[in-house]
Parts: C-alpha cells; structure tokens; sequence
C-alpha cells in the first residue's frame, strides 16, 4: 500500500488508477475461493492448495516482467489474487478438519488473528523495501515467500481430507451456496466479518495517502506510524482470545460497535496528524482484532461436512465486499479522516443489528 503513490508517480496515472491494482487484486481473490472450498472438499487440501500458489507465482511473475507496463501490471495482480485466494479458505477448512468442540473457536482465532493482521504488517515491510530497493523489490520478496511457502507446503503438509468424492458439478455448488445465503445464522456472522474487513482494507488504502499526500511524510516513515494501527489488531484478537471464554462471545463481539464509536468520534473532532490519526485508527482495529477471530470462528462451528464451502463462502464474501466499498468509497471521494469517521459510524451499527441477530438464530443455540 504505501508503494502506491510511488506506483502512481512512475506511470503518470492518477491516486484512483493506481487504486485498481488494490481492487483488482481482491477481486480475484475473493471468487477464486468459491472454487477453492468445495474442490478441495472433494480432491484434498493440499494438491488445491499447490496449484493456487502455482498460479500466483505466474502472476507475480507477470508483474516483475512486465513492470514498465501498467496493464501488465494489472493482470499479474489479478493473477496473483486468483492464486492466493486458495491459502485464506483452505487455512479455515484444514482447521475444520483437525478441530472439534470447544478447541475450533481457539484454533479458528489464532487462524483469523493471523490472517487479519497480514494487511497491517505488509504495509510495514513493503514501506522499507519501496524506500531502500524500490516498489518493484516489493514483488519481488513476495515472489521470494511464496516460493518458499510452496516448497514448505509439498514437504511438509499433510492431507487433512480422508474421503475423497467426485468434485461437484456447477449446479451443486450454486446449491451450496445458496443454502448458506439463506441462513440467517451465517449471513448475521458472515457480515461482521465482511463489514470489519471492510473498514480494515478502507483505511490501509486511505492512510498512505493521507500521511504521505496530506501531510508529506515519506513512506518508510508511514511504515513507522502504521506500527500503531498493527498493534492494535494484535490487542484486540489477544484480548478476544484471553476473555472471550470467560465472558462469552456475544458480550465480547459488543465491545466492537463500542470501540467503533470511539475511534468515529475520535477521527471527526482530531487534529490532522500523524500521532492523532493513528491513535483514531488504532481504536479501529482493535475493535476489528476483536470482531474477526469471534465471527469467524461462529460462522465455521455448524458446518463439518462442507467446511470447503462454508470457509470459502466467508472468506469469499469477505474479499468482494471488501473490493467493492474500498473501490466504491474511493471512487465517491472518501479522502479525509472525517469521512473515515462517518463510514466507521455508519458500519458500528450494522455490526451491531447483525450481533443482535445473529444470537437469536436457532442454530446457535443447536451447537
């Protein structure tokens, strides 16, 4: 994120155009897992997992070669989040697999808090490497990790499906899908997670723009000032993980809509700097470092059988939504702390009509 403006500056393109590289990333990202869960439900985790990261060496590839081209550029992002949509819904569904009861909610949030935390620490490391090496050594040192994730993963992984079946036709995984769609109890915990990521993937695109466009910092030292928000997601997702046993889930998802409501007004009325915008943020994500581990975790709990589809499901609703309102929001002018603020109210309380919800729903109380 905060080789962006670099991005925009090298290409002659505008801060939208540049903006597509993010949204046309999540955009394969997100479908990608709607063929992801149900195949691997059928073929196994691991041959699925192997060819998706096939596919996002191709894209990075693409990216490195075709550097000098923004079109090239846009088709290896694409290509990369076609690939990479495998890890995010076979993470879940191998989880599924190994952990029953009382342990999956545990072993789901430390999936989730890892997972949630990756878009705040990338920005990090990609903000040195874009000042000492360039934005195109960024691409590269991901080519370089998911090379090695692959070589770890064929050594090293082992098959959690033990019944293979035929993969299933089009029509069954529309089925699938839809049945989930219909379930009040899945939709109500779904959203949460979609909404929080939401906000998440929102104020990393909007932030280095801010601090860097706004108030003319450089972007290693954004990287710097974006240890504040990262920590905050670490917070939250420790302080889920440490109480919620002790006071269950539904009062710890109400701490979020609460935590937002602080950062909402915190962002309206501060001062724009640097240690105050952070702070904002900050209460942000600690709220979302509680809200995704929690509703993850609820929304895989009912479903064993098809975890394939479920997690990809979840995970794919989460990328698309989150493609859409960070692009939408962007493109209607969302380039101020205070507009932050009006979406981070705005989506408080619809987390907290689907915490409502989601608790009255029969199938909760059935598991």
């Amino acid at each position: 994120m905060p080789a962006l403006p670099w991005i925009a500056k090298d290409f002659a393109i505008s801060v939208e155009e540049a903006q597509l590289l993010v949204g046309v990333y999540l955009l394969g990202f997100g479908p990608s897992q709607f063929l992801y869960g149900p195949i691997s439900d059928s073929l196994g985790r691991k041959r699925v997992l192997l060819v998706g990261l096939l596919i996002a060496i191709c894209g990075l590839l693409t990216i490195i070669l075709q550097a000098d081209s923004f079109q090239g550029m846009v088709l290896g992002r694409f290509l990369q989040g076609l690939g990479t949509g495998c890890c995010a819904v076979l993470a879940r569904a191998t989880v599924r697999d190994k952990f029953s009861g009382s342990e999956l909610p545990m072993a789901l949030s430390y999936i989730m808090m890892v997972a949630s935390i990756t878009p705040l620490i990338a920005p990090i490391i990609g903000g040195f490497i874009n000042v000492y090496f360039g934005w195109q050594m960024v691409f590269i040192s991901l080519l370089a990790y998911v090379l090695i994730a692959f070589c770890v993963l064929l050594l090293k992984f082992k098959e959690t499906v033990t019944e293979y079946k035929p993969i299933p036709s089009p029509k069954k995984m529309l089925t699938q899908y839809a049945q989930l769609l219909r379930s009040r109890y899945f939709i109500s915990f779904a959203s949460i997670s979609w909404l929080n990521f939401s906000l998440m993937i929102t104020s990393v695109s909007l932030m280095p723009f801010i601090m860097q466009d706004q108030i003319g910092m450089e972007s290693d030292e954004y990287a710097l000032w974006a240890l504040i928000p990262a920590l905050g997601l670490l917070c939250g997702a420790t302080i889920c993980n440490r109480f919620r046993v002790k006071i269950g889930n539904k009062k710890m998802l109400l701490c979020t809509p609460f935590l937002h409501l602080i950062s909402a007004l915190w962002l309206f009325f501060c001062p724009v700097e640097p240690l105050y915008l952070m702070l904002g943020v900050f209460w942000m994500i600690v709220g979302n470092g509680i809200a995704l581990p929690c509703s993850q975790s609820l929304v895989m709990q009912p479903y064993k059988e098809n975890a394939g589809a479920a997690a990809a499901m979840s995970g794919g609703g989460q990328m698309i939504v989150s493609a859409i309102v960070s692009m939408g929001l962007m493109q209607l002018g969302l380039a101020q702390a205070w507009h932050l603020s009006g979406v981070i109210l705005l989506f408080s309380g619809i987390t907290l009509m689907n915490i409502i919800r989601g608790f009255n729903c029969p199938e909760l109380q059935e598991n």
